[in-house]
């Protein structure tokens, strides 16, 4: 358990390394917003399905294919199924969801899952930013996840 926690924080600290803090956010609202809101609640719920089933292909379209955060969660993803472990979506809430300079996409987003591991059940609830840009097909992509203060 400690070992996947230890992957979890290191996908998390590569993706801030990443990429540099935007210098100005503007705050979308409505049907923008929803759109984000919306994406962003299916991939966690594929991310949950992808950890309990081992079918990473389900999270493709979330995702920018071969770059580093890329590869960590589906190392993390493949840890946890291959170590038996399951989680549960227990809270996903999406605060705010902004837009920077430079037209990235940026959604402060409040989480809480069940992980199940070894026999036991551990609440890990967290603060996260997920930064987005739109694909050529005017899908958005993930680019990275942050965890914030």
């Amino acid at each position: 358990m400690q070992k996947l926690c230890i992957y979890f924080m290191l996908l998390i600290a590569l993706t801030a390394c990443g990429s540099s803090e935007p210098e100005e956010l503007i705050l979308l609202e409505g049907e923008q917003a929803d759109e984000v809101a919306d994406f962003l609640l299916s991939y966690k719920e594929n991310m949950i399905e992808s950890v309990n089933t081992g079918d990473f292909n389900k999270l493709e379209p979330y995702l920018i294919t071969n770059n580093s955060f890329y590869h960590s969660l589906r190392r993390y993803s493949s840890d946890l199924h291959g170590e038996r472990s399951t989680k549960e979506l227990d809270h996903f809430d999406v605060q705010a969801v902004y837009e920077d300079e430079i037209g990235e996409i940026h959604s402060d987003v409040d989480e809480v899952v069940t992980l199940y591991e070894h026999g036991e059940e551990k609440k890990i609830s967290r603060k996260l930013r997920f930064e987005l840009v739109r694909g050529g097909d005017d899908s958005f992509r993930i680019v990275t996840i942050k965890e914030r203060k």
